[in-house]
């Protein structure tokens, strides 16, 4: 069935919000530089198309996207072309709006689907914040992850042999291998990235753009602060990767790994979605919080 609220009409929308249990998904990302060879939107791009994906494994209602996400501090010193920083307060009071709105249509379960590291931080503080006030639903987010070309992809096929990842030819094999093995460095606009806009726009990621800056990380002038512990503006990361790319470069990463790592990864979602969905702890916890039994019924 067509999970996508924006897709859905008001006729259709009870069997929706009905065949999801009352569970709602918002794709979260940003638009910010991954190197010079991946796109602004890899972030959004990823989360929405995964969340879909995932929601026709296991049915939930899949908001439109949150498409702006937290970049911090290099974006409002030193902005690449095209990236967009919003003030983290206007987007915790937009999130807490939707879903307060998201509530009155009738889900009382909602699950932010991250693809942001940025957005960690602010999520956290947002979560946390939620409990000021009694609410009309649950909420919690959860995280694709970046490791599972090379790293996760390498441990499955190691694990069940060549040939049980069916989208990759012997040489992807030997290439994701090769890669997991020399520990190859992901974070962003890295292989995992890379390999997953591979699979969903291939034709946005300029391969041959690879090399001309650098993934690797570089001598932060405030190193000995974070070497003690202290915590900095957004982790010392935009000094550590001033290049907003962080990974060895993703030479070889191809349509069909891309492919794969967008099924494996939306098969792992669908199956955090059905626990989530089916989980009543977590709301029951939450009514005797609020000694209101009913805000969530």
């Amino acid at each position: 069935m067509e999970t996508r609220w924006a897709y859905t009409s008001s006729y259709n929308f009870p069997k929706l919000r009905e065949a999801a249990g009352r569970t709602c998904v918002i794709p979260m990302g940003c638009i910010e530089k991954h190197g010079l060879h991946d796109p602004l939107g890899t972030d959004i791009i990823k989360a929405s198309h995964i969340a879909y994906k995932a929601s026709q494994i296991e049915t939930v209602c899949v908001f439109p996207d949150f498409t702006f996400g937290d970049t911090p501090f290099g974006a409002h010193t030193k902005r690449p072309e095209g990236s967009i920083c919003l003030d983290v307060r206007i987007q915790m009071g937009l999130l807490e709006a939707l879903c307060d709105e998201i509530a009155e249509n009738g889900f009382n379960k909602i699950l932010v689907l991250n693809c942001h590291g940025g957005n960690v931080a602010w999520l956290d503080a947002f979560e946390r914040n939620l409990g000021v006030k009694p609410h009309k639903f649950v909420f919690g987010y959860l995280r694709v992850s970046d490791l599972m070309t090379p790293h996760t992809m390498a441990e499955y096929i190691l694990k069940n042999g060549s040939g049980s990842i069916p989208e990759l030819t012997a040489e992807d094999e030997e290439l994701v291998i090769k890669y997991h093995k020399e520990d190859m460095l992901c974070g962003h606009a890295c292989m995992g990235e890379t390999a997953y806009i591979m699979g969903i726009a291939p034709e946005s990621v300029d391969l041959d753009m690879l090399g001309r800056e650098s993934g690797l990380p570089q001598e932060s002038p405030i190193k000995h602060l974070t070497d003690v512990g202290i915590v900095t503006d957004s982790y010392d990361w935009f000094r550590t990767f001033p290049n907003w790319y962080e990974g060895h470069d993703p030479v070889g990463c191809n349509e069909r790994i891309g492919r794969a790592a967008v099924r494996l990864e939306s098969e792992r979602i669908a199956a955090a979605f059905k626990l989530y969905k089916e989980d009543k702890a977590f709301v029951e916890t939450m009514k005797e919080l609020y000694k209101e039994p009913s805000i969530l019924d």
